[in-house]
């Protein structure tokens, strides 16, 4: 069936258009043909195509796939060399060759056979590349027009694939990364770091906290470590010393014990990624006492948790001067108090 538009062409193009149609319809027998085939047509229109001098855009408009041929799709013609031509030209220029400069690099290495002669190890069908040419072909094979810059694994690959010394992967690998336009265009391979969310501004003491602990410490009375929780409206902080990192059960009985029995329970939590705090327990402790539990990501400024700052502030005053004599933590106060 024609389209509306085909059904308004006159009729020496519609005659036109059936003859392209049914060429269409039987390409895959006629394409390729040994033997010319014709068209039969009873239309005086069409023979005057072949000899018309100007045709309507409609009959000279080529096919959507009739785009300008390579060099694969014409016919080859069989020239006669001259007697003076070089037979190491190349129809393409210099700038652009590939291949020949990897086969000049072969015949460069296979010259130095004798000099350098391959040991017992190397792989048949392998060139051996004495120390001197190992820069030479690392360069090729990864900095050349042919491979562009590949990765650590796809250099050594190609490498591997026509040549061979001793320390072919380990020379391959350091090659890469020395490399300085890997290094300036190397792809991140992070994930794509989530929006920042500001925390809320809270409207009364205790309703929204943030903890932390202190580790590394001395012991005294044998405790090591503190836990540091703040709270944000009014920057109150309760230090509680701790023999060691609590599990998630043992943290929910030190808050209730230390901060929910003094202040009641808060809407909001800020803590950092501690096993402590992500663990399926407190996961579930949180909803049920109607918290809010928030944790800082890797790729979020730390100030988000403000008893993160004040542990080294709170280290420091902790630390009185040797010269005093004594144990450290002992002399200025027992933190454990």
């Amino acid at each position: 069936t024609l389209s509306p538009a085909e059904r308004n062409y006159d009729v020496g193009d519609r005659e036109l258009l059936a003859v392209k149609l049914a060429l269409e319809e039987w390409r895959h027998w006629l394409e390729g043909a040994i033997t010319p085939f014709l068209v039969w047509t009873d239309h005086k229109n069409l023979e005057y195509l072949q000899t018309a001098k100007r045709l309507n855009p409609r009959q000279a408009r080529p096919g959507t796939k009739n785009t300008k041929p390579d060099a694969l799709s014409r016919i080859m013609e069989h020239q006669v060399p001259e007697p003076n031509a070089s037979t190491d030209s190349t129809v393409l220029p210099k700038g652009v060759l590939l291949v020949v400069s990897r086969l000049a690099l072969e015949n460069k290495l296979k010259e130095t056979e004798h000099l350098y002669p391959a040991p017992p190890q190397c792989p048949p069908g392998r060139i051996y590349v004495p120390d001197h040419l190992r820069t030479e072909v690392l360069l090729f094979c990864h900095s050349s027009r042919l491979f562009c810059h590949p990765g650590i694994t796809r250099t050594i690959n190609v490498v591997r694939s026509r040549f061979w010394w001793p320390a072919l992967a380990k020379d391959s690998r350091e090659f890469v990364r020395a490399c300085p336009d890997c290094a300036t265009a190397k792809a991140s391979r992070r994930p794509p770091a989530g929006l920042l969310r500001p925390l809320p501004v809270p409207h009364r003491p205790w309703s929204h906290l943030s903890m932390d602990f202190v580790t590394g410490l001395p012991p005294s009375n044998s405790f090591r470590v503190i836990l540091t929780v703040v709270d944000r409206f009014s920057k109150m902080v309760h230090l509680v010393p701790l023999k060691k990192l609590p599990t998630a059960s043992d943290m929910a009985d030190i808050l209730a014990r230390e901060v929910f029995r003094l202040h009641g329970l808060p809407q909001d939590i800020v803590s950092d990624r501690g096993p402590q705090f992500v663990s399926r327990f407190w996961k579930a402790l949180c909803p049920v006492g109607d918290s809010d539990r928030r944790t800082n990501g890797e790729t979020q400024p730390r100030n988000g948790n403000q008893a993160t700052p004040l542990v080294p502030g709170r280290r420091h005053n902790l630390v009185p001067e040797p010269a005093l004599g004594g144990t450290r933590y002992e002399l200025s106060t027992h933190y454990c108090d």
